[in-house]
């Protein structure tokens, strides 16, 4: 049970957040905080803005932050409450959604929540979520929820408080609600890496350990053949095994893994949110080849640009092809 406690998130660290536009309203754990907010430049977008105030505070403050949920202002998002009386409970949620593409688009990410005997719904277009999602993980913040909020009766500490309890427990409306994750896939991945890593320093020692083992044989061999005229079959076993040592040798330098690929290989399976699939990496000299796949060519689109900003500027797409909604793609990162 300890070792699974591990590899979770700790949600203890949650931060809620909710912004009138003029003060930014915190909530984490026992503690609130209200703070001033105005734009201050012009040519950096007001979404960077509020998340970089907010990391700032945290910073400031020591407060560990690990995901945030943040409740927008009114009227940010398109907003509807109705009643489904005469719609069977089953098919509710494809109402939410097919209301929700006819008023922001077939790209709108959407939410609801019943109230009393009527829903309210929410929904925003995919662009203005991703903007939300990035300005958070350029200042290091998770977004895990994001919604208005029906409940408009509420203080702006209480709404901030709201936000923290939405990604605590999993609750509704929250458009992100697959950013949601027990897990610290941080964690999980780290440990993958180790695990990978010192199994290539046991092989690697296996092969050394090999290696002067066979040296030292071809030393007892040499002084065999000093003095007894039958070392032709000894020197054939050295032969044999040297030739096998080699051959090990030959298949880790194939791999051409050195630090830089193998730290680049760490991120390029961290990057991916749920949106990406990657399929196959393999390294070609100085290039890193990847192929996955992609619900939209916006996700590629984002995903090509996590990489020049975390890996490398060298980077291409190589193809992209569309198959019964899916995007196939090959994507190359010279290192030179």
């Amino acid at each position: 049970m300890d070792v699974i406690n591990f590899f979770r998130e700790d949600l203890s660290e949650v931060l809620g957040v909710y912004c009138d536009g003029e003060k930014i309203f915190l909530a984490r754990q026992n503690e609130t905080a209200e703070i001033n907010f105005e734009i201050f430049n012009d040519d950096t977008p007001a979404i960077e803005q509020l998340a970089e105030k907010i990391k700032l505070h945290c910073n400031k403050n020591n407060w560990k932050v690990s995901k945030v949920g943040l409740i927008l202002r009114e009227g940010t998002a398109t907003t509807f409450q109705t009643d489904f009386k005469n719609v069977p409970a089953n098919e509710i949620e494809s109402a939410v959604k097919i209301w929700a593409v006819a008023h922001v688009g077939k790209d709108a990410r959407y939410t609801s929540i019943n109230l009393d005997e009527e829903i309210w719904m929410e929904a925003l277009p995919a662009s203005i979520v991703e903007e939300y999602i990035s300005a958070f993980e350029k200042n290091s913040l998770t977004l895990c929820a994001l919604t208005e909020n029906p409940n408009s009766e509420k203080t702006s500490i209480e709404r901030a408080i709201l936000a923290a309890d939405i990604v605590k427990n999993k609750k509704s409306p929250n458009i992100l609600t697959e950013k949601i994750s027990t897990w610290n896939i941080k964690k999980i991945s780290l440990t993958a890496a180790g695990i990978f890593f010192i199994a290539l320093i046991i092989c690697s020692a296996k092969l050394s350990y090999d290696y002067f083992n066979a040296a030292t044989r071809a030393e007892t061999a040499q002084n065999r053949f000093n003095s007894q005229n039958d070392n032709f079959v000894l020197k054939q076993e050295l032969d044999a095994s040297t030739a096998k040592i080699k051959q090990f040798e030959g298949i880790i330098s194939a791999q051409n893994i050195n630090s830089k690929k193998f730290n680049a290989l760490l991120k390029v399976g961290k990057i991916p949110d749920g949106k990406i699939i990657l399929d196959k990496i393999k390294t070609t000299g100085e290039t890193l080849e990847i192929e996955g796949v992609a619900e939209s060519p916006d996700a590629v689109k984002l995903y090509l640009s996590r990489l020049k900003n975390f890996i490398s500027p060298n980077v291409k797409l190589k193809n992209s092809t569309e198959d019964d909604g899916q995007i196939f793609f090959s994507i190359s990162i010279n290192f030179s």
